[in-house]
């Protein structure tokens, strides 16, 4: 019995990842790279979806789309099935190549979404050094720094909003933030013993007004955090964090922090930030990021 596909979500944003089977290679050469990135092309005209970033590793691939009509598993259903098949012919292999369909995660508010965007133009840091990641060829980092030509496809304008120019970009790409997973985990967690505190960091980590976590009609990701953090760090009992961030009863609480675990689990950037919270000496990401 086939799979069903994934909700076709309108309107929203996902950080979709896949990777080979066994870790294995997916691109061994540069017109399987540009194969790849054709694809997406294709993508976006026959299924209305926006990539607004994008890396390709030799393993492993990272884009952030968007899907004003929903269409995301159609779209990537066809991007992998021809690849594989033009792979599999030209390089004389069978079988599977990647570990699964796609993983894809939901990335709420224009704060998550610069994240994200920094997150997959930061990707190839093990292979390249900062100094030269723009000039990486296979990610679209390059097109948002003026380094290449970006493809006609290619939606910039999103994550380019905040910025006053190209070098302003790059320098918030390239620059260590406290939400790396390289950043430095070996001293002690921040003292974040009170909910104020927690709240100031949060945001700051985050990029948003303090207030955003108290935001009730909007899904955001800082006050995921926050309300997650809350309860693993045992701020204050279920009840009172109920009233204090606005939540229905301590039952809200509890569904709302084990959401945050599933998504600390399954989404890198989210738990990226949580490390950073967690951090001394976090600092505030550029406004609005």
């Amino acid at each position: 019995m086939p799979r069903p596909l994934r909700p076709d979500l309108h309107g929203t944003w996902f950080h979709v990842i896949n990777r080979g089977a066994d870790r294995q290679d997916v691109f061994s050469c540069d017109a399987d790279y540009q194969f790849y990135e054709h694809l997406l092309g294709e993508a976006v005209e026959t299924h209305s979806i926006e990539v607004h970033a994008y890396s390709l590793m030799s393993n492993h691939h990272h884009a952030l789309i968007h899907c004003p009509t929903g269409g995301l598993s159609k779209a990537m259903k066809d991007v992998q099935s021809t690849y594989v098949a033009t792979y599999n012919h030209h390089h004389h292999r069978s079988g599977p190549m990647f570990e699964g369909r796609f993983t894809s995660h939901i990335v709420e508010g224009a704060s998550a979404r610069h994240l994200t965007g920094r997150y997959i133009h930061r990707n190839p840091l093990d292979i390249v050094p900062a100094a030269a990641l723009e000039n990486y060829r296979w990610s679209s980092f390059g097109a948002y720094t003026g380094s290449r030509t970006a493809p006609t496809w290619l939606q910039t304008s999103e994550l380019e909003t905040q910025f006053a120019d190209p070098s302003a970009y790059r320098a918030y790409v390239t620059d260590r933030h406290p939400s790396d997973r390289q950043a430095d985990r070996r001293t002690a967690p921040a003292a974040i013993g009170r909910l104020d505190e927690l709240d100031t960091t949060v945001a700051s980590v985050c990029g948003v007004p303090t207030d955003v976590i108290f935001r009730t009609h909007i899904s955001n990701t800082a006050r995921l955090l926050a309300v997650t953090l809350a309860v693993e760090r045992r701020v204050a009992n279920s009840t009172y964090l109920a009233t204090h961030y606005r939540l229905a009863s301590a039952a809200s609480v509890r569904a709302t922090a084990r959401r945050g675990r599933v998504r600390l689990a399954d989404d890198p950037v989210f738990a990226a930030l949580r490390s950073a919270v967690l951090s001394p000496g976090s600092y505030r990401v550029t406004k609005g990021a």
